[in-house]
């Protein structure tokens, strides 16, 4: 999110980006995310770059203050966590985080292909 300098306040955004564009977004994402757990181990810098481009999307697609955001980039792994811990399992918890966020996405996309039909046929019975 975008940032005033010397604030720690964000910046709100509206929905910038149309129901149809967002599909290909997230489905660009999700196919980029079985990518990557498809050549583990998960490079963190991957990794990173792919949780900041899909936190963009998501506020382009559903405005800043959505709840959607938070709720599917800090979507937890499987495995168990703790201060410490090695790389293999850092890695580990990030893949099972992951594949958890992917079946979030996919939600928001057949939420978003829902919409654009309803949106479609509100125009054909006008």
């Amino acid at each position: 999110m975008w940032r005033r300098q010397g604030s720690k306040e964000k910046l709100e955004t509206s929905e910038s980006v149309d129901g149809k564009r967002g599909v290909e977004l997230l489905l660009k994402q999700i196919e980029e995310a079985r990518r990557l757990l498809g050549n583990r181990p998960i490079k963190s810098a991957e990794y990173v770059a792919w949780h900041n481009a899909t936190r963009e999307y998501l506020a382009g697609i559903y405005g800043s203050n959505s709840p959607n955001i938070e709720t599917i980039i800090s979507a937890p792994g499987r495995t168990p966590v703790w201060m410490g811990m090695s790389d293999a399992v850092l890695e580990k918890y990030r893949a099972s985080s992951m594949e958890n966020k992917i079946k979030m996405l996919e939600a928001c996309v057949l939420w978003l292909n829902l919409q654009i039909a309803e949106a479609a046929e509100n125009i054909d019975n006008r």
